[in-house]
């Protein structure tokens, strides 16, 4: 399946790549397939693409490149009970918002992170309750 892309152009996406966000991404809950693309000049971020608008993309980052001891509580973990499976076969990434010509105030929301569950291909965005991480976390200090 081909997608033309602000970031990357056309380009050809495996549709068995694509990530399915039954709730979608609030504010944007009508809009259900994505995939994640990565550029080399850009790692470790990513985008995370919407199949279903173009023109929707969102930055991503493991949270565990700038927070080794990023964790998800078990009982936020419960929210994905239907997945039936292991901690190894989730992906998690967070949001990072760039403001526009000061990327030195780039944050990311280590609050509400996308949960992806690798096995199916589907994620959901939680938010993490009781949760000592921050929704505007700062990369560059």
């Amino acid at each position: 399946m081909k997608i033309n892309t602000r970031q990357f152009g056309e380009i050809e996406i495996d549709e068995k790549k694509i990530i399915n966000m039954p709730l979608g991404i609030p504010g944007f809950k009508d809009r259900k397939r994505y995939v994640l693309l990565q550029k080399k000049e850009t790692i470790p971020f990513l985008v995370f693409q919407c199949m279903d608008d173009p023109d929707l993309s969102f930055v991503v980052l493991d949270p565990v490149q700038i927070l080794p001891e990023y964790t998800i509580a078990e009982k936020d973990l419960e929210k994905m009970e239907s997945w039936d499976l292991e901690k190894d076969e989730i992906s998690c990434f967070v949001i990072v918002t760039i403001p526009s010509g000061k990327p030195e105030k780039m944050t990311a929301n280590f609050m509400a992170p996308l949960v992806i569950n690798n096995k199916i291909k589907e994620g959901l965005q939680i938010i993490l309750e009781n949760s000592s991480y921050s929704h505007q976390h700062q990369l560059l200090q």
